[in-house]
């Protein structure tokens, strides 16, 4: 999935856990390197649960275009990228970016992501970087 020119559609807060809505989350589809090499976009309602809590930011609107972000499982950064499927258990960190600049950091020690429905079609994306050897 690809943070960016996805749509969070909310963010519910409760003690101690966070589920994150997205009405459309971009998904770059490659045999290859996610966001890099040849293959299809598609959009697909998610959600995304983490086990922590608002370290930073807050969204003061809702539905909401993200532009940036990033997720850090263990100390290994994802650029603007969060893998599927993806269940992980121990250090996260998840930071997004919206397009009107307002930023919100989540930390927890757990992390799924669950697509809903069927995905729709996008585009064909031809590739962004070198070929891969």
């Amino acid at each position: 999935m690809e943070i960016h020119d996805s749509i969070l559609e909310s963010l519910t807060v409760e003690p101690g856990h966070m589920v994150l809505t997205f009405s459309e989350a971009y998904i770059h589809q490659s045999e290859g390197r996610p966001m890099i090499d040849a293959g299809t976009g598609w959009v697909q309602r998610a959600v995304i649960h983490i086990r922590g809590e608002i370290a930073s930011g807050s969204f003061t609107k809702m539905p909401c275009d993200l532009v940036d972000g990033y997720l850090e499982l263990d100390g290994k950064e994802l650029d603007n990228e969060i893998p599927i499927p993806l269940s992980f258990t121990g250090d996260v960190e998840l930071g997004l970016t919206a397009e009107n600049g307002e930023t919100i950091k989540i930390r927890g020690n757990h992390i799924a992501l669950g697509l809903m429905h069927e995905p729709a079609y996008v585009e064909k994306f031809p590739g962004a970087g070198p070929a891969q050897p």
